[in-house]
């Protein structure tokens, strides 16, 4: 029996799984016999089967994510640098040794000088090596199927450490007002080139460049989406309310009769589905065989207002584009939307008082006539920069329509 094998009989399992994750992280080290010693002094503070969960997730690549994968408490103060302290922020960084010591026992490798949270070090040790978050533009936070969330007791931090369970979510302008979402295509406007989701270069998948084409896919009052459930949802919502309707389409022609009726939290589509708890699975063989994996997320706040989120989990990045029946004349920007983000798509409200607020802006309108839609085109952009003529050129494509605010 070769020597590793018999080192690797004598290991305990969670040695075992500490030396799986040590070969499965993203960031190497001038000095690893250092980086390890914290690694392994970090992972050894986790449970084995919180280990384990780590483990399962990260070798998947994000396809079995099921479990929540606490790690142990941390009495990190959150600061504007994800997971920075006050104490470490405001102590001189000139004296090396004393870094060094100081932060021996924080779990972090050399090229990490600063304590964090532990969910920004498993992101950044698993899923994404060059992850910076920048407050202005995007923030680190847990997914709705993330059941453990973050947990704070006697000035103690447990949060949950699956790298899949947080994504990257775009910020809203807190300026952008409803109306304006869906007429410009959604929050922000035109996004800085900056944002990790929009960098300029070619995946294979296409040209990664913000484009614009006319609207074209405006729709007549016929093609109401109907209000007839056909896919499971939770089972703790037994009447959900539907909020979208969504079709799937393959260039010009729609791969599905009926569509699928939205409800619940988030919808799970295509290889996500059936990945992850409490969600509405949306998932046939077309989904699985063009690699579609996102989800579409409804969050409410307290002045009774919702916003929709996409979240990109698959491989290939997502072309979107959002319109509404108001912008008929309008040109429509698209957005590449990369794995790993969540980007808002929708904006409205249950409120009377704003929906009338809202109104005012515009001639009142009948609601048959000022629908919002989503276009999601998997792995494929178009429009001038896109080297496509529009959407429909698309091979697999899905079109997401909301229903129009009932106050």
């Amino acid at each position: 029996m070769p020597l590793d094998c018999e080192i690797w009989c004598f290991l305990t399992e969670r040695r075992r799984l500490i030396e799986r994750l040590w070969r499965l992280r993203t960031i190497q080290s001038i000095d690893e016999k250092r980086s390890k010693r914290r690694f392994i002094r970090l992972l050894h503070a986790f449970d084995t089967e919180d280990l384990a969960a780590i483990l399962k997730a990260v070798e998947s690549g994000g396809r079995d994510i099921k479990q929540c994968a606490p790690g142990p408490p941390m009495d990190v103060m959150e600061e504007e640098t994800p997971g920075c302290s006050r104490d470490a922020a405001e102590s001189p960084n000139n004296d090396e040794g004393f870094l060094d010591q100081r932060y021996e026992n924080t779990g972090l490798i050399p090229q990490i000088d600063k304590p964090m949270s532990l969910p920004y070090l498993c992101c950044k040790l698993w899923r994404w090596k060059e992850l910076q978050v920048d407050a202005a533009l995007h923030r680190l936070d847990p997914l709705p199927w993330c059941r453990f969330g973050r947990v704070t007791m006697n000035n103690a931090t447990v949060s949950c450490c699956n790298p899949y369970h947080y994504a990257l979510w775009i910020i809203a302008n807190p300026e952008t007002s409803p109306e304006d979402d869906s007429l410009s295509g959604g929050p922000n406007g035109g996004v800085s080139m900056i944002d990790h989701s929009f960098v300029t270069n070619d995946t294979g998948f296409g040209d990664e460049i913000t484009g614009t084409s006319v609207a074209n896919n405006i729709l007549s009052p016929s093609r109401l989406p109907p209000l007839v459930s056909d896919s499971p949802v939770r089972n703790n919502q037994s009447h959900p309310s539907a909020w979208a309707h969504l079709y799937r389409w393959k260039e010009k022609e729609r791969m599905d009769d009926r569509g699928v009726t939205l409800t619940g939290q988030f919808v799970a589509v295509g290889l996500l589905a059936h990945t992850v708890h409490d969600g509405q699975n949306v998932c046939i063989q077309w989904d699985i065989d063009n690699e579609a994996s996102f989800a579409l997320i409804r969050q409410l706040d307290v002045d009774e207002t919702y916003e929709v989120w996409l979240y990109n989990s698959g491989d290939k990045p997502l072309f979107i584009s959002i319109a509404s029946s108001l912008s008929l004349h309008k040109s429509e920007t698209i957005r590449r939307v990369s794995n790993g983000y969540c980007y808002r798509v929708h904006r409205g409200t249950n409120n009377a008082l704003l929906q009338a607020n809202t109104e005012s802006h515009f001639a009142k309108h009948d609601p048959a006539n000022t629908l919002s839609f989503l276009n999601i085109s998997v792995g494929k952009g178009w429009g001038e920069k896109y080297h496509r003529i529009n959407h429909t050129d698309t091979p697999c494509r899905y079109e997401v329509i909301f229903m129009p605010d009932n106050p």
